[in-house]
C-alpha cells in the first residue's frame, strides 16, 4: 500500500507540515501539501493533498487527488481520485470523480460524485 509522500511521478511546488507542526490561514499555489501535523486552512491552487496517519487538516480544499490516510474536516472537492486509507476519516462535504476506500476508512457527511 503505498503511503503519503510516496508520489514521485507528481512534481512541483511542495509543502510539508510535519509532526507536532501547527499552520493555519491560507495555502496558494502549492502543488503538493503533505500533511503530518496540523493545519486549519483553505488550500486554494493545489493540485494534491496528502494527510499522513496522524495528520489532521481543518478546512475547505479543491485539488486533482487527494490521498487521506488521517483525518480531514470541512468541504473537499477532488477532481481525478480521492483515496481514504484504513486509518483515513473525512467529516464534511465531500465531491469525488474517482473514490476508493481501504477497509476501515470512513466518510461522514455529505457524498457526491462529479458527472463527467
Amino acid at each position: 500500500m503505498p503511503s503519503p509522500g510516496a508520489r514521485p511521478e507528481i512534481e512541483g511546488k511542495r509543502l510539508t507540515v510535519g509532526r507536532d507542526i501547527s499552520l493555519s490561514g491560507e495555502i496558494n499555489s502549492c502543488d503538493i501539501l503533505t500533511v503530518e501535523g496540523r493545519v486549519d486552512a483553505s488550500l486554494i491552487g493545489g493540485r494534491v493533498i496528502e494527510v499522513a496517519d496522524g495528520g489532521f487538516f481543518k478546512g475547505n480544499a479543491e485539488i486533482d487527488i487527494a490521498d487521506i490516510a488521517g483525518n480531514y474536516e470541512g468541504d473537499l472537492t477532488v477532481r481525478e481520485k480521492l483515496t481514504v486509507r484504513a486509518t483515513g476519516q473525512i467529516k464534511g462535504r465531500v465531491r469525488y470523480r474517482k473514490l476508493e476506500v481501504d477497509l476501515g476508512g470512513t466518510i461522514i457527511g455529505e457524498v457526491d460524485i462529479i458527472q463527467s
